[in-house]
C-alpha cells in the first residue's frame, strides 16, 4: 500500500499540471460555446465595404481591450484592468481553430469581463466583426485598400 502513494501523488500532480495548462490558454479557456453555434455560417461577405465597417466598430468597441493591432495588448490610456488577458487575434492557430459561428457567439454573448454585444450591435455588424477579426491572423485576407493605411 505504501508503494502506491508515490504513484498516486505523481498522477495527481500530473493531472493538476495539465488542468493548469488547459486553463492558462489565453483567449480560449472557459468559453462554453454550444455545438449548434459553432456550426453557424457567416452570411456576410468579406469585402472592402464590410471590412471597413467592421474596422470602425473594432476601433470604437474592441480595441480598448484587445489592442489596436488585435494582439491583446491594451493601448496606452486604456482603462482595462482585469486579470483576464484579452484574446490575441493575431494568433493564427487560435483563430483558425475557431469557426465563424463560434466567434460570432462569443461576440454576441460575451463572458466577464467582455460584455455582450447582442443588444449593442446588429447581427450583420457582429458577422462583419468576425470577418475583420480574422484579418489580424491573416492580413493578406484584408481586401480593403484602406487596410494598408491602418497602423498594425
Amino acid at each position: 500500500m505504501m508503494q502506491l502513494w508515490p504513484v498516486a501523488r505523481r498522477q495527481i500532480l500530473i493531472a493538476g499540471l495539465l488542468a493548469g495548462l488547459a486553463m492558462g490558454c489565453s483567449g480560449c479557456g472557459g468559453w462554453h460555446v454550444p455545438p449548434g453555434a459553432k456550426q453557424l455560417k457567416n452570411p456576410v461577405p468579406s469585402n472592402s465595404a464590410t471590412l471597413d465597417a467592421a474596422r470602425a466598430l473594432y476601433g470604437s468597441d474592441c480595441a480598448k481591450c484587445h489592442g489596436i493591432n488585435g494582439d491583446g495588448k491594451r493601448p496606452p490610456g486604456s482603462a482595462y484592468s482585469y486579470n483576464t488577458q484579452p484574446t490575441n487575434f493575431t494568433r493564427k492557430r487560435l483563430m483558425d481553430a475557431m469557426s465563424d459561428g463560434e466567434i460570432y457567439w462569443k461576440i454576441t454573448n460575451g463572458r466577464k469581463p467582455m460584455p455582450s454585444f447582442k443588444n449593442r450591435l446588429s447581427d450583420e455588424q457582429r458577422w462583419e466583426l468576425v470577418n475583420f477579426l480574422r484579418t489580424f491572423a491573416h492580413p493578406a485576407n484584408s481586401v480593403s485598400p484602406s487596410a494598408s493605411q491602418t497602423p498594425r
